[in-house]
């Protein structure tokens, strides 16, 4: 819902940036079409369900039509960059898996790594993590890609709504991103694997807090609250540059 948010909002922040107005007239195969193709999404809507896939195209496909109805095929081409964003939800949907796969042998290592640096002796088995007689499993789920791809289509938005100076630090503020996402989900991997014992427990529970209750959510707002401020201040840094050397 957050993404979705950050999608709608993304793709107005852009279109009143550029100040687009419809001085241009439609003809009538483009605006039966766009109708035509309106009607099928809004009747396919009414027949979604848990786990339905329809759902990530629904978007894209309504901001298309929408665009179709009210600009020329030549202006909805132009403008592409909005329609790029609104794709970011069935995009990250597509990756999440093999990237997952990626991550959480990796996560599992450093989060093993980090138990005894500080002393917590740990005995890593794949992506399980065994200490003091518990253990965690850092499925899929665990790895933090969610995350990682949250974070990533903001600063995607940010960069179409308020474009750095280069691809390089677009690349380079990508990567601080990951460091930082990356690394909040380590250190909450790290406190799971110190409170397993605590899970199911009876009243408070750390683990059950860290894991599935509100208290995860805090290294996500955390990195994301991060990333953000570092895409600021690589932004306002680089335009300052540019002042200079004008």
């Amino acid at each position: 819902q957050i993404l979705n948010l950050m999608i709608s909002y993304g793709v107005f922040i852009f279109y009143r940036e550029n100040n687009y107005k419809n001085k241009q007239y439609l003809n009538n195969f483009q605006t039966s079409a766009s109708f035509f193709i309106l009607l099928i999404l809004l009747y396919r809507s009414f027949w979604l369900h848990s786990g339905d896939n329809f759902i990530y195209f629904f978007f894209p496909g309504l901001y298309l039509t929408l665009n179709m109805l009210c600009l020329p095929i030549e202006n909805v081409i132009k403008y592409y960059k909005p329609f790029l964003i609104s794709l970011l939800l069935p995009i990250t949907k597509g990756i999440f898996i093999p990237l997952s796969i990626i991550l959480s042998p990796i996560s599992s290592f450093f989060t093993w790594l980090l138990l005894n640096t500080f002393g917590f002796a740990s005995v890593l088995k794949g992506q399980e993590i065994f200490y003091n007689n518990s253990g965690i499993n850092v499925t899929f789920s665990c790895s933090g890609t969610g995350q990682i791809l949250f974070t990533f289509s903001a600063m995607i938005i940010l960069n179409f709504c308020f474009p750095l100076r280069n691809i390089r630090f677009f690349i380079f503020q990508l990567f601080i991103a990951f460091l930082l996402t990356f690394s909040a989900n380590i250190i909450r991997l790290f406190l799971l694997a110190l409170f397993v014992h605590t899970a199911n427990s009876e009243g408070f529970s750390m683990f059950d807090y860290l894991h599935g209750g509100s208290g995860g959510l805090i290294f996500g707002f955390v990195s994301m609250l991060l990333s953000c401020e570092s895409f600021k201040r690589l932004y306002f840094s680089a335009n300052i540059s540019n002042e200079i050397n004008k």
